[in-house]
């Protein structure tokens, strides 16, 4: 629809024509000053199932809610919270605002012999505005690739830049990375949306899914299924325990360390345990030498996946099986200090750290929260020069990576804390609008965006216009 900055559907303010719900109901187009349009009745996009005969039992409805079961969830810890939603879906709230998650799958992709070599699928909402899907198939066991995969790897990457139409926010897509021996297909709801001429030369891969939030604003995303085809094979269980290192930075093998250690609790008793680390390599560094102290032993750490070069940006996951002395019933509580060692470390930091011990989780995921509450649009401005003396001010509302829209009733200008101008938007969602302005020397600017809610919190932008930005 020509013209909108919004819609209104149902008494609903979204961004973009599309949005999870069922039924029809009425649709209003909302322009940039509020007004609607006469009402239309929504299409509501037939659903079809035919897809997941291809994964037979390898598909995850997360009926489960013992997510480490099957997974390894890699975020920051607080920052990044599972939980189990309506339908099972897998609720992953990203409250800190610039986050992003990673899961691992246990089950492996192993390929076929067939014309068809294997086929992942994800139904999720992560590849809406601003967000950003990454699926990466990998040898070996890596819980992060960084923005630098191997060689070897198949790495898929979906955002709002790729995409047949327009995706909404909270909206769920299927997407889904077919091998085959002439490439690689990218699949969004069955339609092709890209392919590759790279044929793997793996036999055996690890599913990386990794979903990123739009920015702005408190991330949510939602994953509803995964399908990873091919034989179905046990995998071993585990039972995780995060561990956090003295310091996060990567120490010289003889630099003092942090007085800080961990308890032993997990592995007393154990019949086996293994350390994981994610490191962001930085400057040099010897990998070869990599190792976990805890305690008075040190731990010899291997790269989890095999020709991984320390590229720029690189983020290498290592595992150490640990010595049985470390297991035994008798000995200390605690093992003081935890770090991690290398020579040539430089800027290496440890991303992330915890133990696996045979076992099967006993962890289970809390229900999601409610719905995140609408949100206000994000307010832009800038200065365009048109004359000496003279200055028009581009003002934008963007709301399209919010799952739903909190109104707003206008926004006011105000020049050197004078109030100058005040635009009405009654019931706004979003939109662009100009103001002609006529000064001469330096001026600090500010508007202000009112809500219609009085209760929530105004937003401004400040600028400065002086003879330089005309």
């Amino acid at each position: 629809m020509s013209g909108a900055a919004g819609y209104d559907v149902g008494g609903r303010l979204v961004a973009t024509p599309e949005i999870a719900g069922s039924g029809r109901p009425e649709v209003r187009t909302v322009d940039a000053f509020g007004q609607r349009s006469s009402p239309v009745r929504a299409d509501e996009r037939p659903g079809d199932d035919s897809w997941r005969r291809a994964f037979a039992g390898g598909l995850d409805d997360f009926d489960d809610t013992f997510l480490e079961r099957r997974y390894h969830l890699s975020g920051r810890r607080g920052c990044v919270n599972p939980s189990s939603g309506s339908g099972g879906r897998l609720v992953l709230d990203m409250p800190c605002g610039d986050d992003a998650a990673v899961l691992r799958a246990r089950t492996p992709l192993r390929l076929d012999e067939s014309d068809e070599l294997g086929r992942v699928a994800v139904v999720t909402d992560a590849a809406g505005p601003r967000g950003k899907l990454v699926l990466d198939l990998v040898p070996g066991t890596p819980d992060r690739l960084g923005p630098v995969p191997p060689a070897d790897a198949v790495r898929v990457v979906v955002d709002d830049s790729v995409a047949p139409g327009k995706r909404g926010a909270g909206v769920m897509h299927r997407f889904e990375v077919v091998l085959t021996r002439s490439g690689v297909r990218v699949l969004q709801d069955g339609a092709q949306v890209a392919t590759s001429p790279v044929v793997p030369r793996w036999r055996e891969a690890s599913v990386l899914i990794g979903v990123t939030p739009p920015p702005s604003y408190p991330g949510r995303v939602e994953i509803d299924a995964v399908g990873i085809s091919g034989p179905l094979q046990p995998v071993d269980e585990v039972i995780e325990t995060p561990l956090v290192a003295g310091t996060l930075r990567v120490l010289e093998p003889e630099e003092e360390a942090p007085g800080i250690g961990v308890a032993r609790a997990p592995l007393r008793g154990a019949p086996s345990a293994r350390l994981r680390a994610t490191v962001h390599i930085g400057d040099g560094g010897d990998l070869n030498a990599l190792v976990a102290q805890l305690g008075s032993a040190r731990v010899p750490l291997r790269p989890e996946v095999s020709g991984w070069s320390a590229a720029e940006g690189g983020e290498l996951t290592v595992v150490g099986d640990l010595p049985g002395e470390l297991l035994a019933q008798a000995g200390p509580d605690a093992l003081t200090p935890f770090v991690l060692r290398m020579p040539g470390a430089s800027q290496a930091q440890v991303l992330e750290s915890y133990l696996e011990v045979p076992g099967r989780s006993p962890v289970k995921m809390e229900n999601a929260p409610a719905e995140p509450p609408p949100v206000l649009p994000v307010m832009t401005a800038q200065f365009i020069a048109v004359a000496p003396n003279e200055a028009t001010l581009v003002i934008t509302l963007d709301a399209t990576s919010a799952r739903s829209v909190a109104p707003v009733a206008g926004f006011e200008v105000y020049v050197d804390s004078g109030h100058a101008a005040t635009l009405p938007v009654p019931g706004g969602v979003g939109g662009r609008h100009e103001l002609k302005i006529s000064l001469k020397g330096s001026h600090n600017v500010e508007v202000r965006l009112r809500p219609e809610d009085p209760g929530r919190q105004t937003d401004s932008v400040w600028l400065e216009l002086s003879r330089s930005s005309r």
